[in-house]
C-alpha cells in the first residue's frame, strides 16, 4: 500500500538528499503533488507524465489528482479484504454508526409516513439491509453515487448504486462547489452523464437522477471525496509488514544450526567429517562422542520480537489516532486499565458520532427526495399537517420536512438505567420549578435536551408527564432504536 502519501520514507529521502541531514517537518514535493495541495503553484512533478506545477484546465480549488484518488480506493478495498486491521477500523465505524439495530426514520404525518415506509420496505430496495454495506462502501470509496430510478407517473423510487470510480468530472452550477449539478462518466460507461439531485427553485421540490455524497473531503471547495483511510493506509501497511517480518523470523528461529569447531588445520577438519560420515545433524536422542579437540555449539536466529512488538505498537498508535479510534479498541486491550479506556472513550465517541451524522444526513436527503417525487406525482400534497413530536403542536410544513432519520446511540446505555436517571431528573427539575428557581418553560427545555443527549432518541410530547412509569419510558427507548421493520411501527405519531 505504498506511494499514496509516502510519509514513512520522508525522513530517509531527506537524509539522502542532503549531506548534513536535518529534520524535515513539512511535506515533500512528492506528497504535495500527490495530494493536490499545491493549487498548481508548487514546482512539484506529476509522477504520471513528469509535468511540473501542473493544474488541469478548468479545475477549481485544490483537487486531489485522479490517480491519487483511484490508488487510495484500490488500496482501501484491498486492505479491507486482506489486512485485518483495516477491516477492524471500518467494521468498528460501521457497527457503531448503523449498529445491530440499524437506522430508523421518524415521520410526523401519517400520509407521508406511508410513502416513506413503502420506499423503505420495498423488496427492490430493502433499505434496512442496505445500511451496513452502504456505509462500509462509502468509507472505503470516500464517496457514494446512487442512481435514483423514479417513475414519472407513480413517483415510486428505486435505487441503483454506481461505482464512483467511473466518474470523470463533476460539473458545478455557476461554478459553486456547493451546487454540484452533473457527473460525467468516463468513455466506455453505459451512460454519459447523470443529473444530480437538487432543489428546483420554482417548485421547491428535489429533482434529479442521482445522489452524489462526498462526506470525507478536506476542503469545502473539493468536489470529490477521499477514502476514509487515505491518511493511514501507509501506516497500516507498515504495521502489517512489521508483523509479517516477525512471523517470518519466528519460523526461521525454529531451525537449529550446529557450529562445530575442530582444533587443528583443514586436514583435521576433513578427517573429522570423514570419520563422522558427513556433516549431517545428529539424530534426536542420539549420543555424539568426541574428544576435547572438538567443540559443538548450537546456533539459533534471534526473532527480535521485543523490538518488533514495540515498533508495531508505535505504528498502530498513529494509525488508530489517524482513523479516530483508541488503540485499545483495535488491539492490545491489556495495555490500558479501565479508567484510561473510559477517559479515551469520549473523544472517540464524538468522532464516530460525526461520521454517523454525515451518513444520517445522506439518508435523510434520500428520503426527502422520495417524498418530493411523490408530491410531484400528486400522491401527496405539497404542504401537510405535521405534529411536532417534542411539543405536540400541529403546524403546516412542506411534506419533505416531516422526515427525520436517526441512528443507534454510539455510547449505548441500558434502557432501564436511562429511564430511571431521566425520571430522577424530572423530579429534580419539578422541585426547582416549584421553588421558583426555574420557569416552567425552562424546566421543559432542560428535560427535553437531557433526554435527547442522554438517550439518543427524539423526544416525544407524550413523555412530558413526570409521573410516567419507568417501564413505559424504557419501552419507548427500545422501540426507537429498533431495526427497520420494528421501527417502522413507530413513525406515524398519533
Amino acid at each position: 500500500m505504498r506511494s499514496i502519501v509516502p510519509v514513512p520514507r520522508r525522513a530517509r529521502e531527506a537524509a539522502a538528499a542532503r549531506p548534513s541531514a536535518r529534520r524535515v517537518a513539512e511535506a515533500t514535493p512528492q506528497q504535495v503533488v500527490a495530494t493536490g495541495a499545491s493549487l498548481g503553484s508548487y514546482n512539484g512533478i506529476d509522477p504520471i507524465d513528469g509535468d511540473r506545477g501542473f493544474r488541469p484546465a478548468g479545475s477549481q480549488g485544490r483537487q486531489v489528482p485522479a490517480w491519487t484518488l483511484e490508488k487510495a480506493r484500490e488500496y482501501s478495498v484491498a486492505g479491507y479484504r486482506s489486512n485485518p486491521m483495516v477491516k477492524a477500523i471500518i467494521d468498528t465505524y460501521t457497527s457503531f454508526c448503523v449498529g445491530d439495530k440499524g437506522v430508523t426514520y421518524q415521520v410526523t404525518n401519517p400520509d407521508v409516513a406511508r410513502v416513506v415506509d413503502e420506499f423503505w420496505t420495498d423488496p427492490a430496495n430493502n433499505m434496512a439491509a442496505l445500511q451496513d454495506p452502504w456505509l462500509r462502501t462509502e468509507l472505503l470509496n470516500g464517496e457514494s453515487l446512487t442512481e435514483l430510478m423514479t417513475g414519472s407517473t407513480s413517483g415510486v423510487t428505486r435505487l441503483c448504486p454506481v461505482d464512483p470510480s467511473i466518474i470523470e468530472e463533476v460539473y458545478l452550477r455557476g461554478g459553486n462547489p456547493l451546487w454540484p449539478q452533473m457527473v460525467k462518466f468516463q468513455n466506455g460507461a453505459e451512460r454519459d452523464e447523470l443529473k444530480l439531485v437538487a432543489v428546483d427553485d420554482y417548485t421547491g421540490l428535489r429533482t434529479g437522477e442521482a445522489l452524489l455524497w462526498t462526506p470525507h473531503k478536506a476542503l469545502i471547495t473539493d468536489t470529490r471525496g477521499l477514502p476514509f483511510l487515505s491518511t493511514v493506509l501507509d501506516w497500516l501497511d507498515s504495521y502489517d509488514q512489521v508483523l509479517s517480518n516477525l512471523i517470518d523470523r519466528t519460523a526461521l528461529a525454529r531451525y537449529l544450526v550446529w557450529d562445530v569447531t575442530v582444533k587443528g588445520g583443514q586436514t583435521d577438519v576433513d578427517n573429522f567429517v570423514k570419520a563422522r560420515g558427513g556433516t549431517h545433524v545428529p539424530r534426536s536422542g542420539s549420543v555424539e562422542v568426541h574428544n576435547e579437540s572438538v567443540e559443538w555449539n548450537a546456533k539459533t536466529a534471534q526473532t527480535g520480537a521485543f523490538e518488533d512488538t514495540e515498533a508495531a505498537s508505535s505504528v498502530l498508535t498513529l494509525a488508530a489516532a489517524g482513523s479516530g479510534l483508541s488503540k485499545t479498541w483495535l488491539a492490545e486491550p491489556d495495555g490500558a486499565n479501565r479508567a484510561t479506556s473510559l477517559s479515551m472513550a469520549e473523544p472517540v465517541r464524538r468522532r464516530i458520532s460525526g461520521v454517523q451524522g454525515l451518513y444520517l444526513a445522506e439518508q435523510a436527503e434520500l428520503l426527502r427526495y422520495v417524498v418530493d417525487r411523490a408530491v410531484a406525482a400528486r400522491r401527496l400534497a405539497a404542504e401537510v399537517e405535521a405534529r411536532d413530536p417534542a411539543s405536540g403542536q400541529s403546524l403546516m410544513v412542506k411534506a419533505s420536512q416531516t422526515v427525520t432519520v436517526h441512528g443507534p446511540e454510539v455510547a449505548a446505555a441500558d434502557a432501564q438505567i436511562s429511564a430511571q436517571v431521566l425520571m430522577n431528573l424530572s423530579i429534580g427539575l419539578d422541585k426547582l420549578r416549584s421553588i421558583g428557581a426555574l420557569s416552567k418553560e425552562a424546566a421543559k427545555q432542560a428535560a427535553k435536551k437531557a433526554w435527547e443527549d442522554f438517550v439518543g432518541v427524539p423526544y416525544r410530547a407524550e413523555l412530558d408527564d413526570p409521573e410516567g412509569d419507568v417501564d413505559d419510558v424504557a419501552t419507548h427507548v427500545d422501540g426507537n432504536t429498533a431495526d427497520g421493520k420494528k421501527g417502522g411501527k413507530l413513525i406515524a405519531l398519533p
